[in-house]
């Protein structure tokens, strides 16, 4: 059985799902882009996955007990490979697998979602130059070229429905990794009400770039902080630096209403 899956190679979010395929008796057997080969199973498995370089991954070819070699996936950018394995040993299924690959992560979602962006690009580009060539030859009329220009722009945008999964996976990558290089943060509003002093910005500085922005008499202070994460991130990064009388609310960087508040 073949399934069709967008996400970042080698991710958390990947082995996530491959898991809980395998939960339903599906085992992975091949990987051909974003395109799964399950296999059915009747015996538990635990998939695991890992980055290594190609001149490590030459030398992984068998499997080594306790583990077998499921597949491998070849990354161009950057240059490593997915190593697959697999395991039926209970007393491996509940392992904690602290993987810290996290930067290598984020350069795979990146490097995945630039590339979708270039086939849209791509096809935008080849989409219009069929219609010029049809329309000069007087091939499309109304009813046709209506329904060109629908099929143009699904087939078109596609690419950028899955680069936008990608970009989300990147983002929170970002967040973990506190790379942000070339990253767009939009500013996000937030107002601590009944503060009896200024928030300790080093304290929550890990979601982000925070700004002072006011107060008043009241106990009111006003902050901006440019962040990948969501207003719940937000919220959850401060809960342990301030106190229960605190009511924090955000608003987005829209502007346009408070988005939560605790």
């Amino acid at each position: 059985m073949w399934r069709y899956h967008v996400t970042v190679k080698g991710s958390d979010d990947e082995l996530k799902w491959l898991n809980q395929q395998a939960q339903r008796g599906q085992r992975l057997c091949r990987i051909t882009g974003n395109w799964y080969q399950f296999q059915a199973t009747k015996t538990p498995v635990q998939l695991f996955s890992e980055y290594v370089t190609s001149e490590v991954a030459t030398d992984i070819e068998t499997s080594q007990p306790p583990f077998e070699l499921v597949t491998k996936l070849q990354l161009r950018q950057p240059d490593v490979q997915v190593i697959y394995t697999a395991t039926t040993q209970a007393s491996l299924d509940v392992t904690r697998v602290d993987r810290q690959n996290a930067p290598l992560q984020l350069k795979v979602a990146l490097a995945q979602r630039g590339h979708l962006m270039n086939v849209m690009n791509l096809r935008v580009v080849l989409g219009l130059l069929l219609a010029m060539i049809l329309i000069y030859f007087r091939l499309m009329n109304d009813t046709w070229g209506g329904w060109y220009g629908l099929i143009w722009i699904l087939f078109s945008f596609y690419p950028a429905w899955q680069a936008s999964r990608i970009h989300k996976q990147a983002n929170v990558l970002r967040v973990v990794t506190q790379q942000y290089d070339d990253a767009w943060r939009p500013t996000m509003h937030v107002f601590l009400k009944n503060m009896a002093a200024p928030l300790e910005i080093e304290k929550v500085a890990s979601i982000g770039q925070w700004q002072y922005v006011g107060q008043d008499h009241r106990g009111m202070y006003w902050y901006d902080v440019r962040t990948l994460a969501s207003a719940s991130e937000i919220k959850q990064t401060l809960q342990p630096a301030l106190s229960r009388s605190v009511t924090v609310s955000i608003v987005s960087w829209l502007g346009l209403a408070p988005i939560g508040y605790l």
